[in-house]
């Protein structure tokens, strides 16, 4: 009923639009007879004052010359507009023609081209009749939840994970950090967002990823996902010794059946060389082994291991190097970020590519302008034993 109101209201409104300006009548004629009685009083008033002397004759002539050239055409005029207001009926034809056929042709047309018996189908319907398991689906729920209220920390913190199986990383480090202002800072929350900012990162602990992971630990000193990633900071930061003494203690303190074992297993041979060198890929679920998780919190569930563990070692080491060639490429466009040449050489050498970690040293050096910058390239290379030779100057 509603369609059919708003329907019958355009329908007016199209109708008026076309004959109110039909509607209207010139007054061109009343205007011009006004006319006339002020150029008559303006004639008057010139005979007077040359009557004074107050003009001369030859102004009194000009001034009447003028006057009269306004009054002919003062009156030309209003029998032009008399002429085009003697005869209405074209215009009450037009108006006729208007109001009967606008809609007359409008709503056939719609009944015609349009679907007037289509139902509607807003958000939440479409959302409601979709499959129940579709995570997108899902997701949008959340989301739109979430839309409308925004303290429900709860919510962001179930919706982080889910947005790290989804591949978005941003959306993830939002939803950690909105839990952590909302309900406050643990040690499942801050691992939960170092380790998307690791992710975020290629696989490098940043200072930021850092900072979470040593919160996460101040709240739980025993936080398996803080130890291990503070390890694998200190490997990319060049300190073997203490990455080996972390993990070795993490795994001292886990269960053997733990599904994270394995891959710090792994990361430890890596470290003594006991195992190649492979990478450590950015998030656990892109590896076939996850890293450990939070204590109380569940690992991933075995159909998330089985189809992670179908990712051949070539698929994930390119993966890896493909992280790293787009940082790469990003820094050859902005050399003058001095963090993120920490993070290339950093890299390089946790993936075993000494030669390209100390090009990189070497390019970095001949990039970056402040002194500052280059000493802190210098003090990683020193860390990490980097053969550079000798640097380069801006």
């Amino acid at each position: 009923m509603l369609f059919w109101i708003i329907l019958i209201l355009l329908t007016a409104a199209a109708v008026l639009a076309v004959l109110i300006p039909l509607g209207r009548r010139g007054h061109v004629g009343e205007l011009a007879s006004h006319d006339r009685a002020v150029y008559t009083d303006q004639l008057s008033e010139i005979t007077t004052e040359e009557a004074r002397g107050e003009i001369s004759s030859e102004d009194a002539k000009a001034a009447r010359a003028e006057i009269a050239r306004r009054l002919i055409a003062a009156d030309h005029g209003s029998g032009r507009a008399i002429a085009s207001t003697e005869s209405p009926a074209p215009r009450r034809l037009i108006a006729m023609v208007a109001l009967v056929g606008i809609p007359l042709l409008s709503i056939p047309l719609y009944l015609l081209l349009g679907s007037p018996g289509m139902p509607g189908e807003p958000l939440q319907a479409r959302l409601d009749s979709s499959a129940p398991n579709d995570i997108n689906v899902l997701v949008a729920r959340v989301e739109q939840h979430l839309a409308q209220d925004p303290k429900d920390g709860h919510g962001w913190e179930i919706l982080g994970p889910v947005y790290v199986r989804m591949g978005r990383l941003p959306d993830a480090e939002h939803a950690y950090r909105t839990a952590i202002d909302v309900l406050g800072s643990s040690a499942d929350r801050q691992a939960n967002l170092g380790e998307v900012l690791v992710a975020e990162q290629g696989a490098v602990v940043t200072a930021d990823a850092k900072a979470a992971f040593d919160a996460a630990l101040q709240a739980d000193p025993k936080a398996p996902k803080a130890r291990f990633y503070l390890g694998l900071a200190d490997q990319q930061h060049g300190d073997k010794v203490a990455a080996a003494d972390r993990w070795n203690k993490l795994l001292a303190d886990t269960p053997a059946d733990a599904p994270w074992r394995p891959f710090v297993e792994t990361s430890l041979a890596q470290l003594e060389g006991k195992a190649p060198a492979t990478g450590i890929p950015p998030m656990g679920s892109a590896s076939g082994a996850a890293p450990p998780a939070a204590e109380g919190q569940p690992g991933p569930s075995q159909a998330d291991v089985a189809a992670a563990s179908s990712m051949s070692g070539e698929d994930r080491q390119a993966m890896i190097n493909g992280m790293v060639g787009r940082l790469a490429d990003r820094l050859h466009a902005q050399p003058d970020d001095v963090e993120g040449w920490l993070r290339l050489v950093r890299a390089y050498s946790v993936l075993g590519r000494q030669d390209d970690a100390a090009q990189a040293v070497r390019t970095a050096m001949t990039s970056l302008r402040a002194e500052d910058a280059r000493q802190k390239i210098v003090a990683l290379a020193s860390d990490l034993g980097l053969k550079i030779g000798e640097l380069g100057q801006p």
